[in-house]
């Protein structure tokens, strides 16, 4: 009878810990994204895919955010240049979007825009001003509706004055469609 209990409960046992395998799915596949930045190109800081129209006040920084690689970017003052962008063509339709990105700021806040530009004009703004002095990961969902050459717009934007100069710091940028 001993022996019955113990091959029961070892049948028992070795049932219970059998699982199976499910292949977990991929919350934002790759055909989704439509943007994602690090600001570095194998292993070297880079700007690939952002324009920056100012003076050279945008630098790259060896301060990153959890899992930032090497380099993040770096952002004085907006009223001396210190903004970059980056332009991806839009879905056409109505879509629902994610922006994800890490940011902190010294002094006087910078912020991140992401807008729908509709025959050059930028409507249906959104806006997150950055006010945190430590490493901060930030979410802003949004939803556009796109006509055919309508394109979204992301924008990095530095401190708003030069006196008292804030730093900006941005990393880890990431867009994609949630529909």
């Amino acid at each position: 009878m001993k022996t019955f209990i113990l091959i029961l409960s070892f049948l028992v046992a070795v049932l219970c810990s059998c699982t199976q395998y499910v292949e977990p799915d991929d919350p934002e596949p790759e055909s989704k994204t439509l943007i994602f930045t690090s600001f570095e190109s194998d292993g070297n800081a880079s700007l690939s895919n952002w324009v920056s129209p100012g003076p050279p006040v945008v630098k790259f920084a060896t301060d990153v955010p959890p899992n930032g690689g090497k380099y993040s970017i770096f952002l004085k003052a907006r009223e001396i240049g210190a903004y970059v962008y980056t332009t991806v063509p839009a879905l056409e339709g109505t879509h629902n979007y994610r922006l994800t990105f890490w940011s902190k700021s010294t002094e006087d806040p910078g912020s991140l825009e992401i807008y729908l530009k509709q025959d050059g004009n930028k409507v249906d703004k959104k806006r997150e001003v950055i006010r945190t002095a430590e490493w901060t990961s930030f979410i802003i969902e949004t939803e556009f509706t796109a006509s055919v050459g309508d394109s979204i717009e992301v924008m990095l934007v530095g401190s708003l004055y030069i006196i008292p100069q804030g730093f900006n710091y941005f990393d880890l940028i990431k867009l994609v469609n949630l529909d």
